[in-house]
Parts: structure tokens; sequence; C-alpha cells
């Protein structure tokens, strides 16, 4: 009878520890998983007062995909749109997007700053859909600077855009650019990702005395495709560089454009995969016409990555 009874006296308090167990897992899922989804829709905007000619635009983004578009527009410089939706546990905030933005203008110019961060959470577990999309006046001479946390980041210019100077920088994440036919660039332009790619499709830039162009990445690969049928404008420096990925350059040049070409690898070959009007070895590459009104001085570096390009000049 002692036996028995401690054995049931055993058997209860196992099944005391697993109704514990339990109760710490449903709870866990509960305060946890994020099984709650809370829907975001905000907005901002700066207006466009009569006299404004130009922006300065800087925005951090924590998570989410960023869209930027320049639109026509003579009444708002510039509006932010984030919608989508957050998912947390029972711990996570109820309000998921914290947007800070700050206007003021100094002389012709309007300047905006604006963060836009997930909200604080007890726990780590969330997901997220989050769209954010900026809105520009194609109107305003821009200075432009986006930089996102997790997630990718795309701007798409149009015709007689001016930018000042872009600086695009993703930490986890692709980041495009579309420079069409008729933007003018009259600054640096930089694209970055930790990790990610970088990709830009250049058509018909104009490029002033101070224009540069800088693409980089840390883990990922550069891809660039330009083509300049038309005058450039001006000497332009363009430098691409991955310490883990490759590099792909398509070039298509046309007239008094006239481009130089020179290529670097650590572990990684340099191929060349059409070459149409160049001259000299695949490391090194000029155009028919180099040096002539307005080049192209193009310097590309890989680490651990090939190079691989198409240069077609024709005069």
């Amino acid at each position: 009878m002692k036996r028995l009874g401690s054995d049931r006296q055993g058997f209860g308090l196992i099944l005391a520890v697993v109704v514990v167990l339990v109760i710490i897992i449903v709870l866990a899922a509960l305060l946890i998983v994020p099984f709650r989804s809370i829907p975001v829709n905000e907005s901002r905007q700066a207006a466009l007062e009569q006299g404004i000619e130009s922006l300065e635009l800087n925005v951090n983004i924590d998570v989410g995909e960023v869209s930027v578009r320049f639109v026509e527009d003579e009444d708002v410089a510039v509006a932010l749109e984030v919608s989508g939706h957050h998912r947390t546990g029972l711990l996570g905030s109820r309000e998921p997007v914290n947007i800070t933005w700050e206007e003021r203008t100094e002389g012709d110019a309007i300047i905006v700053d604006a963060d836009v961060v997930l909200g604080d959470s007890l726990i780590p577990f969330f997901s997220s859909d989050i769209d954010c999309t900026l809105l520009i006046s194609s109107q305003l001479r821009t200075a432009l600077s986006v930089s996102a946390g997790m997630g990718g980041l795309e701007v798409v210019t149009s015709d007689g855009v001016v930018l000042t100077s872009m600086d695009l920088s993703v930490s986890t994440g692709g980041v495009r650019a579309t420079m069409v036919d008729n933007v003018t660039l009259e600054g640096p332009m930089s694209m970055r990702a930790t990790t990610g790619g970088v990709d830009l499709s250049w058509t018909n830039v104009v490029a002033r005395d101070n224009a540069s162009v800088t693409l980089s990445t840390t883990t990922g690969g550069v891809r660039a495709k330009v083509e300049q049928t038309e005058g450039l404008g001006s000497n332009l420096t363009f430098t691409a560089s991955a310490n883990t990925g490759g590099i792909e350059l398509e070039m298509n040049i046309a007239g008094d454009t006239s481009a130089h070409v020179t290529s670097t690898t650590t572990l990684g070959g340099v191929s060349v995969q059409e070459r149409t009007g160049f001259n000299g070895t695949d490391t090194d590459l000029r155009s028919e016409n180099y040096a002539s009104e307005s080049n192209f001085e193009t310097s590309l570096n890989t680490g651990t990555g090939g190079v691989s390009l198409r240069l077609r000049y024709e005069a």
C-alpha cells in the first residue's frame, strides 16, 4: 500500500510539472508569437509655398520597403505615406510605427527631416509588411538622403528632375535607382548596401562639374547599366566596389562622350562579354574617342568576385 501511494504521489508530481510547462508554453505563445496584426496607415506632407525653389530631404526608415518617386505637384513639396501591417504578440507595442516629421525653410529652400521607426516592444519577435512611399515635387531642385534599415529601397526619377545630391543607403536589402532621360545631376550620387545588391539604371543624364557616382556593397553585387548617347555635359567620376560579390557594367556611349574603364579584382577575373569601339586590355579599356569633351572616368574594384563588362561606343 505504501508503494502504491508513493507511485500516485510521483505521478501527481509529474502531472503538475506537465501542466506548468503547458501553461508556460501557452503564455509564451500568446505573449511572444506575432499573431496580432495592427494596420498601419499614416501620412505626412510639406506644402510647396510660394518662393520655394529647392528641397533638402533627409529620411531614416527602420524597417520596410521604401519607394521614392518624383511627381508633378505644384502644391506639395514632399509627401510621405506609410501603410501595411505590423504583427506582434500581446507584449508588442500598440503603436506599431512612430513617425517624426520636422520641416523648416531657409531662404528659397525647404528642409524636411523624417524618421519612421517601429514601435517599442518588450520582446524582439515581430514581423511586418510596411511600405513607405515618398512623393517629391519634380519642380524642386532636390538634395535627397534616404537611409533604410531592413528592406529594399528604390528611387525612380522623372523627366526634368534636378538632383543637387543623392545619398541612398540600406543595411539589409537591395537599393535601386533609375535615372531617366533629361535628369540633371549637380553633385555627388552615392548608393550603398551592407548586405544586398546595388542596381543603377542611367539614361542620358546631364552631369554638372561637381557630379560623381559611387556604388558600393559589402556583401552583394553591383549592377550598372549606363546609356549616354546624348551629351554628358561634364567629366564624371564613376566608381563601383564590392567586397564580396561581382560587378556588372553595361555601357553604351556615343558622340562626344568617351569612357575610360579600369577594373581590379582580388579573387576573381575580369570578363569582357562585349567590346565595340573600345581598345586596351581587359583591365584597362578606353573608347576610341577618349579623351573627349566629356568623359566617364570609371573605376571598378572587387574583393571576392569577378567583373563583367559590355562596352559599346559609336561615333
